[in-house]
């Protein structure tokens, strides 16, 4: 593992270092880190161990905060109480690590950003978790069964047809499980709903954020999808444009949070 490699990662700030990983949220209010609009320590670790892996093996990891255990496992790492791999949350600030022995820290410079802004999104989040939603309601079963296909592109193969999301067919047809889609594509179409014309779900937070965005994308393997954009992404998008996924917040339901991929616009 080469050390000290501080690089921005799926919109964080990221160091490899030679026992392991530091990531940090990119914002900051009066120098100290700070989650986005969407983001958590949950977001962050799945981050943070997608960039890991690219240099080291993950068999296993343990986690020691408040990160959504079967998120993690969603995204296809084994959660373990002896895991190899410690995710340890900073008690502080928007900050993890990832090491084998110990934890590890990092100063960086982020970006500033609007104290009140912050509080706003903040307080909806906890009003939506105690919200009724008036959309379309996602029972937890359903959104836990779903979870693979959403945060990890997990696919499926009929001949020459690749398949996402999975599913089940009838008759002669036997798709084989794929692995996972590569997170890339091409934006083919976009749209923004009006802070007014939002779903339910984001209704308190898109007057916060001017409105809500999302991407038609053609997947570098093929299979095509609507994603949101992640809700701090200032990039303008256009059609032909690359995009990339990171894990983000998708909305609140009682009192849970639901998890997905959201589009990095390059």
């Amino acid at each position: 593992m080469s050390s000290n490699q501080c690089i921005n990662w799926q919109g964080n700030l990221a160091c490899i270092q030679q026992d392991g990983l530091v990531i940090k949220s990119r914002h900051t209010i009066d120098g100290n880190h700070v989650f986005g609009p969407d983001s958590d320590y949950t977001t962050l670790a799945v981050s943070g161990l997608s960039l890991l892996s690219e240099e080291s093996e993950i068999n296993s990891v343990t986690v020691n905060g408040n990160i959504d255990k079967l998120v993690l496992q969603a995204c296809g790492y084994l959660v373990d109480e002896d895991g190899e791999w410690k995710i340890n949350c900073a008690n502080d600030s928007a900050s993890i690590s990832i090491s084998k022995d110990v934890e590890m820290d990092w100063e960086v410079p982020g970006e500033e950003t609007d104290r009140e802004r912050y509080n706003l999104i903040k307080n909806a989040w906890l009003q939506e978790m105690n919200a009724v939603s008036q959309g379309a309601f996602v029972s937890e079963q359903a959104y836990r069964s779903g979870a693979a296909s959403r945060m990890n592109f997990s696919s499926q193969q009929l001949g020459d047809i690749r398949i996402w999301p999975p599913r089940e067919m009838i008759g002669d047809q036997r798709p084989v499980d794929a692995p996972p889609l590569g997170q890339s594509g091409i934006i083919e179409s976009w749209t923004k709903l009006s802070a007014g014309g939002a779903p339910s779900e984001f209704s308190l937070r898109a007057p916060i954020l001017g409105g809500i965005g999302t991407v038609f994308v053609k997947l570098n393997d093929g299979p095509r999808g609507v994603f949101l954009i992640a809700d701090d992404d200032n990039s303008e998008p256009e059609i032909g444009k690359l995009v990339s996924f990171g894990l983000r917040r998708i909305y609140a339901q009682d009192g849970l949070i639901r998890y997905g991929l959201k589009a990095l616009i390059s």
